[in-house]
C-alpha cells in the first residue's frame, strides 16, 4: 500500500481544479487564483508560466496570452524577462512538433511569429472566464 502511495503521489499526471488535455502532450492547468498555466507531460516540452488569460491549440500549434504572476513562482524550469513590465499582455507559441516555445512575445511579435510559422488564422486565443 504504502509503495502504491509513493508512486502515485510521484506520478506525472497533471494535478489540479481543471486540467484540459492538449496535443503533444501538454495541458492547460487552472488551479484557481493565479494558478493557470500551460505545461508538458514530456521532459523536452515547454511552459507558459502562470497566468495564462486565453489560449488555443490544434494538432501542431499551441498560442496563448499571459498576464505574468511576478515574482514568478519557483516551479517553472525558466525565469523570463518580461520587458513591458508585470501587467501587459505578453504572447506565446509553442510548435508541438519542435516542443519550441516562443515568448514571452509583444502582439506584433506574436503576430510575426504566426506568419512565419504559417499558423492558420482559425487558430485563435479564446478567452478564458
Amino acid at each position: 500500500m504504502l509503495s502504491f502511495l509513493l508512486l502515485s503521489s510521484n506520478s506525472c499526471a497533471p494535478g489540479g481544479d481543471i486540467v484540459d488535455e492538449l496535443d503533444g502532450g501538454y495541458f492547460f492547468r487552472d488551479e484557481g487564483g493565479t494558478i493557470k498555466d500551460i505545461l508538458c507531460n514530456n521532459a523536452n516540452g515547454g511552459e507558459v508560466p502562470a497566468t495564462v488569460t486565453g489560449y488555443g491549440s490544434n494538432e501542431l500549434f499551441i498560442v496563448a496570452s499571459q498576464v505574468p504572476k511576478l515574482p514568478p513562482d519557483p516551479l517553472y524550469d525558466r525565469v523570463h524577462y518580461y520587458s513591458n513590465g508585470g501587467s501587459a499582455t505578453y504572447y506565446w507559441i509553442i510548435d508541438i512538433r519542435g516542443d519550441s516555445v516562443r515568448g514571452p512575445l509583444s502582439r506584433e511579435d506574436h503576430q510575426e511569429g504566426r506568419s512565419l510559422l504559417r499558423i492558420p488564422d482559425d487558430l485563435v486565443i479564446e478567452e478564458l472566464n
